[in-house]
């Protein structure tokens, strides 16, 4: 089957939703199928597929199709997308945007539109593709919320069209091998590790305070925009911590040793922002294949997902659970190999390939 997945996301882009589009790419693709990538053309000039493949990690063979890049004209993009269609002629268009599963599903194309917009959404082009899944093409809504998923079914969104999967893990990138390669910790430990974007709504100011609390633990995010670790830099400098390392982003296929060789993993998600109910970090399914042990705040989208007997929950922005629950898998190694343990076994539903396995039986193709 020939399946186009198409994202108005640059090449060689690392957001999240960029990772995860080509790594859905990857899923399909595993489980058979012949799969072109339909994005923009980074601001740099088209990539070689060979380095787009090094640079995501990637294991199964993608072609790629980069569009020229008209910049703020996001939505031109399923323009763009139009001959693209009628020269390949997909059997499935698999989008992360609003305007293209309208005219592919329009067009009759079997098509899956993954959407994760917020509540407060109320932009045309969004709501058009609410209207577009009323069209006999358009196949599925995917989205990584029940919550959200109520949502769209509150605005018109056929029930029968609307599936919930969590955002997912590569699990030959991210599974904990039997040798691990050199640690790219310096200093001695114990190691607790955050990878991830620095915003303060991921938890970071808490982390900071937390690393107040226990110098003799050594600290690592592992992330960030530039000017989100000259923030939080400077943040960590106000405080006086000199056992906190900001290690900068890093292309998505140097990351699994940041994760292998720490004792702790962090997901600390603030409770005060709207995410809270919904999200579903892509870290969440990389840190659980990695096999260490997670301290995660018990937000109800984490307990959405994970129990107490995958990760320790302690309470979110609160800097004395945070290094509460750190303390406790650190003084008790069999505990947090147990932890560890439970979370490669939860892996496994959160791999691309078991989630593309799940879009694929819904739509019988």
């Amino acid at each position: 089957m020939k399946i186009i997945v198409a994202s108005a996301m640059e090449a060689g882009s690392h957001f999240a939703h960029a990772i995860n589009t080509v790594k859905m790419a990857q899923g399909f693709a595993r489980v058979g199928h012949d799969v072109t990538v339909l994005c923009w053309r980074s601001r740099q000039g088209k990539i070689a597929s060979e380095q787009l493949s090094q640079s995501y990690g990637l294991t199964a063979p993608l072609r790629w199709v980069q569009l020229p890049h008209f910049f703020g004209k996001r939505w031109l993009f399923f323009l763009w997308c139009l001959p693209v269609l009628r020269r390949v002629k997909p059997d499935m268009v698999f989008a992360r945007h609003y305007t293209l599963p309208w005219l592919s599903s329009k067009l009759g194309i079997t098509t899956v539109a993954e959407s994760h917009a917020h509540p407060d959404n109320r932009s045309p082009l969004f709501l058009r593709m609410v209207k577009a899944t009323h069209h006999p093409a358009f196949a599925l809504w995917v989205t990584i919320s029940h919550r959200l998923a109520d949502h769209y079914r509150s605005l018109g969104v056929p029930s029968e069209k609307l599936i919930v999967l969590p955002d997912a893990v590569d699990l030959s990138l991210f599974r904990r091998p039997s040798q691990l390669p050199p640690s790219p910790y310096s200093d001695r430990g114990p190691h607790v590790v955050y990878a991830g974007h620095l915003y303060d709504y991921k938890g970071i100011p808490t982390i900071l305070e937390t690393a107040a609390q226990l110098p003799d633990i050594q600290f690592h995010l592992v992330g960030g925009w530039s000017e989100d670790v000259a923030r939080q830099q400077k943040r960590a400098q106000e405080l006086g911590l000199a056992n906190v390392t900001f290690h900068g982003l890093k292309p998505h296929a140097e990351m699994p040793p940041y994760m292998w060789h720490a004792d702790v993993l962090l997901l600390p998600p603030s409770q005060h922002h709207p995410s809270a109910f919904w999200t579903s970090p892509v870290k969440l399914g990389e840190y659980l294949a990695s096999g260490r042990p997670l301290v995660v705040t018990s937000i109800p989208a984490m307990c959405d997902w994970l129990t107490d007997e995958e990760v320790e929950f302690v309470e979110p922005d609160n800097a004395q659970a945070m290094a509460k629950g750190i303390m406790a898998l650190l003084s008790d190694p069999d505990y947090a190999v147990r932890l560890g343990q439970a979370g490669q076994t939860k892996a496994q539903t959160f791999s691309f390939t078991y989630r593309a396995e799940r879009i694929l039986e819904r739509i019988a193709l």
